[in-house]
């Protein structure tokens, strides 16, 4: 039997108390204590205006280095924004993508990458090749391979982690393939940052996303982009305030009779940070973050790895049952995506919601619903999934 206090994390969880929760892929859920913690901060704030603006600020910085140790970052290479689809939007809206650009994506990306992708694409007349990740690595950085030299690509925008599958991509070599090839990468962190070790020095990547809400168990609203430091000049944003420009506003500057254009965007990424921010939602990010760094995130790793283990197992012993996922951990996580032979994976997700009160959500390709084991998921939460799985099938 595992260590692991599994029972005595999931007292901080109030809705564990009532749910069956297998949903933090999508939306995590905050415990007491940094959801305490949270609220003090908001009412600080909005109680007291102006004079509780440094302590926002403070727990904002305070996110900013909790983002950057996560991924093994500089704070400077950190921009706080409101979720992973921001980051995307902000290097695809700042970048100078020449006209009949080509991009690669995969072919299962969350639209916070496809639209965004999309919309670039029609803006430059430009193309995107679909990587295909169903089958191993060596498949997957084979057809990368024959897309990079068969277009002039600009920009390759892949996920860590599948959102739909749960499939864990080899990004390192993703990352060093599309380099030799002089192809730009932003890495979609989503569903790999707060599940495992991430290391964008060791990838070697040039953008990366991701987003406080879901694995973090932080405040919805919370976000970041990584940008590489040699790259920052690269990104020229759209909207510019105070706050995103260096040097810092001086008004004398723009008085009759004086040259309004002398500034540059800053040096770093927060050349897209400016104006009146949330600040005082972001440090409930890094609480979050300590409280789960307090538990081990070798212990959670190891936790979340036999957890989905088992039910891979449990899933795999139903005859009517296929587990998209791949057993191994090495490529896969938390996430475990599986069919019904004759069921409508949307219908299925709504009666397991509905009828047995379990969280969970919807694949469309495949028709499959996806079950997310998280740090306070234990074997009663898995039990009941299949109980509940097996009543279905049964009527």
């Amino acid at each position: 039997m595992s260590s692991y206090p599994v029972d005595e994390i999931r007292r901080d969880y109030r809705a564990l108390h009532d749910l069956c929760y297998l949903n933090t892929g999508t939306v995590g859920i905050m415990s007491e204590p940094v959801l305490k913690k949270h609220l003090e901060r908001i009412a600080s704030y909005e109680r007291s205006g102006h004079f509780g603006e440094q302590l926002a600020r403070s727990g904002y910085e305070y996110a900013r280095n909790a983002f950057a140790g996560l991924i093994n970052s500089s704070p400077d290479e950190v921009t706080l924004t409101r979720n992973a689809s921001d980051g995307v939007n902000y290097v695809l809206a700042s970048l100078n993508i020449p006209a009949n650009a080509g991009f690669i994506t995969t072919d299962q990306e969350h639209p916070a990458v496809l639209l965004p992708l999309s919309l670039a694409s029609r803006s430059a007349s430009g193309s995107i090749g679909m990587l295909s990740i169903s089958g191993s690595d060596d498949e997957i950085l084979s057809a990368l391979r024959s897309l990079l030299e068969d277009r002039a690509t600009h920009l390759a925008i892949i996920s860590h982690v599948s959102c739909e599958t749960g499939r864990r991509l080899p990004i390192k070599e993703i990352c060093a393939l599309c380099r030799d090839h002089g192809v730009l990468t932003l890495v979609d962190g989503a569903q790999s940052v707060g599940q495992f070790t991430v290391d964008v020095n060791d990838i070697g990547c040039d953008f990366m996303t991701g987003n406080g809400h879901k694995w973090l168990c932080g405040p919805k609203g919370t976000g970041f982009l990584y940008i590489n430091r040699e790259r920052v000049s690269e990104l020229n944003p759209p909207y510019v305030g105070d706050g995103s420009i260096d040097p810092r506003f001086d008004r004398a500057k723009f008085m009759p009779g004086a040259i309004v254009n002398d500034w540059e965007f800053r040096s770093d990424a927060q050349r897209f940070e400016f104006g009146t921010r949330n600040w005082h939602l972001y440090g409930g990010v890094a609480d979050a973050v300590d409280q789960l760094a307090g538990w081990g995130w070798n212990e959670i790793q190891q936790h979340v790895s036999r957890i989905s283990s088992v039910l891979k197992a449990e899933l795999g012993d139903r005859a009517a049952v296929t587990v998209h996922t791949p057993d191994d951990w090495a490529a896969s996580c938390g996430l475990v995506t599986f069919s019904v032979a004759g069921q409508d994976g949307a219908k299925l997700s709504e009666r397991l919601w509905n009828e047995h009160n379990i969280v969970q959500r919807r694949v469309q390709v495949p028709s499959a619903v996806r079950i997310s084991c998280a740090h306070y998921t234990n074997e009663a939460d898995i039990q009941k999934c299949l109980t509940a799985l097996d009543t279905i099938l049964a009527s």
